[in-house]
């Protein structure tokens, strides 16, 4: 008997440990035909982490000979595209940052430096060239949008980065709700450092030889990104 995968986000897992899963990679192909970069909100609890795990699964470039094992059975296994296993994947979870006001832009410059390096060791074989001094740059950063940059402008060379980001408004929506709008409104307008960051994606999009390819945002609300 399959168990119920409650409060479960790795699609990967559930599909190994023989978990219940409602099919919804059919829904891969209709990101494909729309734009390149989305934006989905959805109430809590909705399946969106769930959802980046699957898209992460699928367009990863690591995951390529585990296709078969991954998705034999569902409706993209039997209608493949040719983006599949094509992407380096850079995932955020911005729920992991702490919504203190006094510790905020610490945790999520830790935040975003820390899943950087998780991704050059993921992709280590695509970035053999990528000398020493460059990670201990990346190792000593204390400031995400620096980071970002550098990683974006070292792997334009190597191939095209998806970007997922959930809960991209978590620890926002915290301040906003806690700490009152003239603290949230200090982190995302003008010179704030959450902005900032946006800032620094937009570029990494924009161009011919743009490095980011796809992205795709997950939150709750869309008052953060409308003012980022």
């Amino acid at each position: 008997m399959r168990k119920i995968p409650y409060g479960l986000t790795d699609f990967i897992r559930i599909r190994k440990q023989k978990y219940y899963y409602v099919d919804k990679t059919r829904f891969i192909q209709n990101i494909e035909n729309s734009p390149s970069f989305l934006f989905l909100i959805r109430p809590r609890r909705f399946g969106k982490s769930l959802w980046l795990s699957v898209l992460q699964a699928y367009y990863d470039l690591t995951y390529k000979d585990r296709f078969e094992e991954i998705f034999k059975g569902t409706s993209i296994y039997d209608n493949q595209t040719e983006e599949r296993n094509s992407y380096f994947i850079l995932r955020f979870n911005f729920s992991e940052v702490c919504p203190d006001i006094n510790r905020v832009e610490e945790s999520f410059n830790k935040t975003i430096k820390l899943n950087i390096l998780k991704f050059l060791d993921t992709y280590s074989e695509a970035f053999l060239k990528v000398n020493q001094k460059f990670i201990n740059e990346i190792e000593n950063s204390y400031n995400a949008s620096d980071t970002l940059n550098s990683l974006i402008n070292t792997v334009k060379d190597h191939g095209k980065i998806y970007i997922l980001i959930d809960e991209y408004d978590n620890f926002t929506n915290t301040i906003l709700s806690t700490q009152g709008k003239e603290r949230y409104t200090a982190i995302t307008h003008g010179e704030g450092f959450f902005r900032h960051f946006f800032n620094v994606l937009k570029a990494g999009t924009t161009g011919s030889d743009a490095p980011i390819s796809k992205l795709f945002i997950t939150g709750v609300s869309p008052v953060t990104m409308d003012d980022v």
